[in-house]
């Protein structure tokens, strides 16, 4: 099992709202969606159909980056996390139906919505916590190798 620091697992248990960054040649795009995350597997799970322009522009181009964060007004209250990843449709049954049931629990009133459910496979995080200090930055990365960039 693959282990995220605790200050961002509890981060990603306290939100539910992504925005994802796509793009296609010199296009980009962003949209938002409600996830539930996935913690064994170190991934987000989002229900989105492929007719939708994010979903056409992630069926042809896996790699995404998004956000998630809350809007505090104070300065020292601020918390957010970059993420990059790779995104696929869940098509295999037996892989839908197990993640379906953490979405399901996370968001109760999605049961009969007949969109794809989609995972981000997380790669690389990056969340900053003012709380910690203005600008405290927390990496992790799969590989477990030093994150280029920041």
């Amino acid at each position: 099992m693959i282990c995220l620091p605790e200050p961002i697992r509890d981060f990603l248990a306290e939100h539910h709202v992504l925005s994802l960054a796509v793009c296609i040649g010199n296009r980009p795009w962003a949209a938002n969606a409600f996830f539930a995350f996935d913690e064994p597997r170190v991934r987000l799970l989002f229900l989105s159909s492929t007719d939708t322009r994010h979903g056409e522009m992630l069926q042809a181009n896996r790699h995404v980056a998004g956000t998630i964060a809350g809007q505090p007004l104070a300065i020292p209250q601020v918390r957010g996390l970059q993420f990059y990843g790779s995104v696929r449709v869940l098509g295999q049954d037996h892989e839908r139906q197990s993640a379906l049931g953490l979405y399901y629990a996370r968001f109760p009133q999605a049961h009969g919505l007949s969109a794809p459910l989609w995972e981000i496979r997380l790669q690389h995080l990056k969340f900053t916590d003012n709380r910690q200090g203005f600008g405290s930055k927390l990496l992790w990365d799969r590989s477990g190798g030093v994150p280029v960039g920041k």
